[in-house]
């Protein structure tokens, strides 16, 4: 994978740590998985090339400034394939109106949008047998309360906002 930068909708510090403590219970039942653990629990916004980074930065220092956070309710889990399992918000005015207002024109997303918080990214096998556990998640509500910067790989965090 080429390095990216990526704009991600960062979920509250009480729903990082419900879902951290989703992953151990998914970790105890034998189902570590191969995703990344050390970005936060988030939703992508968008991905841009990196020689976009300053414009992308100064635009949103600009974009930001006075955004309000989203109250998400996850009541649904997915699946890309059968390689990645993940928790899916409700998808509301409220969530589309960020999404709209931070997309920079220069995306370089391969696929069309879908809000997610990815739970675990395995085998199919695994990704099969770790469906219960993760159905036993839900609902669960959120926040989005920071808009970061970053980009992969490796990681680097490059700006983070803090939304109203």
């Amino acid at each position: 994978m080429d390095k990216a930068l990526y704009v991600l909708a960062e979920l509250d510090d009480q729903t990082q740590k419900t879902l951290s403590g989703y992953y151990e219970k998914l970790v105890q039942n034998g189902f570590p998985g191969t995703q990344t653990k050390e970005i936060p629990y988030h939703l992508t916004m968008g991905s841009y090339p990196c020689d976009m980074e300053r414009k992308l930065t100064g635009w949103l220092d600009e974009k930001i400034a006075d955004m309000s956070g989203v109250t998400l309710l996850f009541d649904h889990i997915g699946l890309f394939g059968l390689n990645v399992l993940f928790l899916a918000p409700n998808v509301t005015h409220e969530l589309l109106t960020l999404k709209e207002a931070i997309t920079f024109d220069g995306t370089i997303d391969e696929f069309p949008w879908a809000a997610h918080a990815t739970m675990l990214i395995d085998t199919p096998e695994n990704i099969l047998r770790a469906l219960p556990v993760v159905a036993d998640m839900l609902p669960l509500e959120a926040r989005i309360d920071s808009i970061g910067l970053y980009e992969f790989f490796p990681k680097r965090g490059i700006k983070k906002y803090s939304l109203k």
